[in-house]
């Protein structure tokens, strides 16, 4: 391909900008070395999109390519400056920053407003999954009246013996109850089961909102717990993980296995748990404007919201989710049940006789109270409990990059308690 001395000087410019605000911020402001290949990765990124005919797909049109190149050193300096300016402390990592101000651009795109995010993420969830287990493990369907999926390192899949020692991890997804069972958390499958050492880890596809309400999902999980025993593992070397909305599932049915006096988890782990679906605390206030998620921006919709609970709306009449005509976010998976039960928002619960657990959530969340109010609740009816705050950090971030240094320190608190006696 013929390149002109005119793309040769462009792309030089654009380089020596680029790489002059990536040493401003990362030498001046943070210091952090491990910066430079975000910074490298975004360059290539960019280059190869202004390239590729994605590119023309976003634009609608043709545009030179000294536009084009114009237009992402706008988007680079934007980038920068936004995460220079959200910087909230000099605590929260320079990588943890990029990706969360990325993260909440992205949120401006149009397929990526509203409920669009979630609808995405649901009709993904539907698609055939082309996952395949790593070499040395197997990976197996099975339906005991719900689906699960069995990753088993080949030399513990031997039967039912075998398991009465076997650690296991029982993986509970997230999704707001509307995305079902995708890629990611079977990977996340795959790498709780080599930080616990070759552990077995089970991952649910439990049903989903809009056309399952509650309590499908919750009976599903029990029906997966029950399965789970009845097929030899033991419940003290059961962990049971939950985020977000699994996170809510995880507590609702440790309430209910508690208050039928049946067998109980070893451990639970809960990564940002979504438990009050009332809204009602401190932080649904405090972190509104900076959650990237779920929070009030300019990703979210303006609407009458006739049909939208009051605890969903700010005073100015904007709200957390949802579009025209359409429920809010809670009603699809609660649907006209009261969202005080405490198997809908466990926070309104007592955690007497609960599991030794973790808890982890970013400060930046909507729904950091949720964790908070866990934590306390449960200390004070003598759980061994852990509440673990990353500054700055967004909602699940555990499930981003591990080269974000809170990502790293979050998965290395993870193995730390899994293996712990």
């Amino acid at each position: 391909m013929k390149v002109s001395i005119k793309k040769i000087i462009g792309l030089s410019v654009f380089i020596l900008v680029f790489f002059s605000l990536a040493a401003l911020q990362l030498f001046i402001i943070d210091s952090v070395p491990a910066g430079w290949v975000s910074f490298f990765l975004l360059l290539a990124g960019f280059i190869w999109f202004s390239f590729s005919k994605y590119w023309e797909m976003f634009t609608e049109g043709s545009f030179s390519f000294l536009k084009k190149l114009f237009f992402l050193a706008v988007c680079a300096v934007a980038l920068q400056v936004n995460c220079v300016l959200s910087k909230p402390q000099r605590e929260v990592s320079y990588l943890g920053t990029l990706y969360r101000e990325a993260f909440r651009e992205m949120r401006n795109f149009d397929f990526m407003k509203g409920d669009k995010m979630l609808e995405a993420g649901a009709a993904n969830a539907k698609t055939e999954s082309k996952w395949k287990a790593p070499k040395g493990y197997t990976y197996s369907k099975i339906n005991c009246g719900v689906p699960l999926e069995l990753l088993e390192k080949d030399s513990q899949n031997s039967g039912e013996k075998s398991r009465e020692k076997e650690k296991l991890i029982f993986i509970i997804h997230g999704g707001a109850y509307v995305i079902g069972l995708n890629d990611y958390y079977r990977d996340e499958a795959l790498k709780f089961s080599k930080l616990a050492n070759g552990a077995s880890a089970i991952n649910i596809d439990y049903r989903v909102a809009p056309e399952y309400v509650y309590p499908a999902a919750l009976e599903d999980a029990l029906a997966a717990w029950d399965w789970i025993l009845k097929s030899g593992w033991k419940e003290e070397n059961i962990t049971v993980v939950g985020d977000s909305a699994g996170g809510n599932l995880l507590i609702s049915m440790c309430l209910i296995l508690r208050n039928q006096g049946k067998k109980m988890p070893g451990k639970i782990i809960c990564m940002s748990p979504w438990l009050d679906l009332t809204g009602s605390g401190e932080s649904y206030k405090t972190n509104l404007y900076k959650d990237v998620m779920f929070g009030i921006g300019k990703h979210s919709v303006k609407e009458e919201g006739k049909n939208i609970p009051a605890q969903n709306k700010t005073e100015e009449g904007e709200t957390l989710e949802g579009g025209e005509n359409k429920k809010p976010m809670v009603a699809w998976y609660a649907d006209d049940n009261d969202l005080y039960d405490e198997y809908l928002s466990p926070v309104f619960a007592q955690f007497y006789g609960f599991p030794k657990m973790l808890v982890q959530v970013g400060t930046w969340e909507l729904l950091q109270s949720d964790s908070r109010t866990l934590y306390e609740k449960a200390k004070a009816s003598g759980v061994d409990v852990t509440l673990q705050e990353y500054e700055g950090m967004f909602h699940v971030f555990q499930l981003t990059l591990e080269i974000i240094p809170e990502v790293k320190n979050a998965w290395k608190e993870i193995q730390k308690f899994v293996l712990e006696g």
